[in-house]
């Protein structure tokens, strides 16, 4: 029998470490393949979502399932490390042309060379997390808003945008 998730946390709460490993098994790939479509890193990818699941450890009783979905809350703090490292970078490395018009190296992932990542990669960070919550992680426009600390007409805005300029993206990669 599966505890639902709520009764996990509050058994993560008193200190169980079962129910913990439980949420971690449960949550942990999720998370690792959103932080890994938006920072475009595996080893970071995975350095955050592990970050993740130590917050859920440390501070499950932040989590009120009154407001949100478990799921919601942890993307939502993988979406706040991902900013905080995306804007890392950007302050410590200077720009240069030729890197932003080919994000990707040779030395990248496999995956990463398909051109719907590439073309990820070079979409504006709003719309590519919108586009990843929505169609990777299968997250409703309302839950997406709430990560993003948005609302829901935003969240529809940006993926309109965002669609189209990833079409235009594929288009001129062809």
């Amino acid at each position: 029998m599966q505890l639902d998730e709520t009764r996990l946390v509050a058994l993560v709460r008193k200190g169980d470490q079962r129910a913990y490993s439980e949420l971690v098994e449960r949550h942990l790939p999720a998370i690792e393949v959103y932080a890994k479509r938006i920072v475009s890193d595996d080893t970071l990818a995975q350095d955050i979502a592990q970050d993740v699941m130590v917050v859920l450890w440390q501070r499950s009783s932040d989590f009120n399932p009154n407001k949100a979905r478990l799921t919601t809350w942890l993307h939502r703090i993988a979406h706040n490390r991902c900013i905080d490292i995306m804007r890392k970078r950007q302050r410590e490395v200077s720009w240069d042309p030729s890197e932003s018009e080919h994000p990707l190296t040779e030395s990248d992932t496999p995956r990463a060379q398909q051109p719907i990542d590439v073309a990820l990669t070079r979409l504006p960070e709003s719309q590519r997390t919108a586009l990843v919550l929505t169609y990777y992680q299968n997250l409703s426009n309302r839950e997406v808003a709430e990560i993003m600390n948005s609302s829901v007409r935003a969240v529809e805005s940006l993926l309109v945008r965002a669609r189209g300029n990833l079409k235009k993206q594929l288009e001129t990669q062809q």
